[in-house]
């Protein structure tokens, strides 16, 4: 039997996770997931943990469900709240290149601004998408009108425990489920089944859109330390390989349905089997 072991949801883009209980459905992800993001008020490109792996040394956790507060572990800063409902229609429009798509975004408020300027030691802006814009997720994978926030590029990121048990059987200094970045982790079946899978049901709504997820430097970066696991990425690359990437976990999209449209840790999970079909 599979279950649903963790949700993590990540209200600011490339920052820690936040584990919660259950979460709210929405065709972008996660609710408030991936809401904001930093940029570099220079050049107006996305900070991601690629270039600033401190930006793991930023704990943040919901107050409320609309309200979240950061800390750094390393500095001295006052705390920086953020309720995460606060619009700001009235701010500039700027445009900022994720990965291959150009968004329309607009800055938070300057709190935030000199709050992250300080910890990361640039000039940066808190950013949110722009109300009337609409990212479209890869047309390969998933159908014309599915969107998606500041996720890399689909609204889900699925991984599973058994998979993540495999690789540690393989390596001798462990990873978490964490170095992955997963919204949702199931437990349950066997080691890279996931790729096999056409859809999954979870008490009735339905993933699908499956891409196989790849992965770069960011997985060899301790979340609690940011020391660099050199480990790992030599051993992916020649064990989980497929078209030349690192592959691991499975980006989704989700189908909207009628009904209560949320998951919680212990939801049941039906995976249906491309060979099943």
């Amino acid at each position: 039997m599979k279950t649903v072991s963790k949700i993590i949801i990540y209200p600011i883009k490339s920052l820690n996770g936040i584990s919660v209980p259950s979460a709210k459905l929405t065709s972008n992800g996660f609710y408030n997931d991936r809401k904001f993001m930093l940029i570099d008020v220079k050049g107006n490109n996305m900070i991601t943990l690629r270039e600033f792996p401190t930006l793991y040394q930023l704990k943040l956790r919901f107050i409320d469900q609309e309200v979240i507060k950061l800390e750094n572990e390393k500095n001295n800063q006052i705390p920086l709240i953020i309720n995460l409902i606060n619009t700001a229609t009235n701010s500039e429009i700027k445009k900022v290149k994720v990965w291959d798509d150009l968004i329309d975004v607009q800055p938070w408020n300057e709190e935030a601004d000199d709050w992250f300027s300080e910890a990361l030691g640039i000039e940066c802006q808190l950013v949110k998408m722009a109300p009337d814009f609409f990212r479209q997720v890869d047309k390969r994978f998933a159908s014309i009108g599915q969107g998606v926030l500041f996720s890399d590029g689909f609204p889900f990121l699925i991984c599973t425990e058994s998979s993540l048990e495999m690789l540690n059987n393989e390596l001798e200094k462990k990873v978490s489920i964490y170095h992955f970045r997963p919204n949702i982790v199931i437990k349950g079946g066997l080691a890279n089944e996931e790729f096999n899978w056409k859809y999954l049901t979870i008490n009735d709504h339905k993933f699908n859109s499956f891409k196989p997820c790849a992965r770069c430097q960011v997985i060899s970066i301790e979340p609690d330390s940011q020391i660099i696991n050199e480990e790992i990425l030599p051993l992916m690359s020649k064990k989980y390989l497929k078209d030349k990437k690192i592959i691991f976990g499975l980006n989704a999209c989700w189908e909207k349905r009628t009904g209560v449209n949320s998951l919680k840790v212990g939801d049941s999970v039906i995976c249906i089997n491309k060979v099943d079909l």
